[in-house]
């Protein structure tokens, strides 16, 4: 997913999450409040698939949003 797989987080699970990724594969990055991702936890618990709830700080924030921003 343009680079994410190489990508290194401060945070155990994100990186966990970015080696799990494969090709042909899409994943849903969701930045937001508690309240707000637990309404989509449950909109989607439906459909599958792995949810990893993490809090990401500013700083890494940032620097997925510069890789994401590099893919467009």
């Amino acid at each position: 997913m343009y680079g994410l797989q190489s990508f290194v987080f401060d945070d155990p699970k994100l990186d966990e999450f970015a080696a799990s990724l494969a090709n042909n594969t899409s994943a849903l990055i969701l930045v937001g409040e508690e309240a707000t991702l637990a309404d989509f936890v449950s909109a989607v618990e439906p459909f599958g698939g792995k949810i990893i709830e993490t809090d990401l700080d500013e700083k890494g924030i940032t620097a997925l949003r510069k890789l994401l921003r590099k893919a467009a």
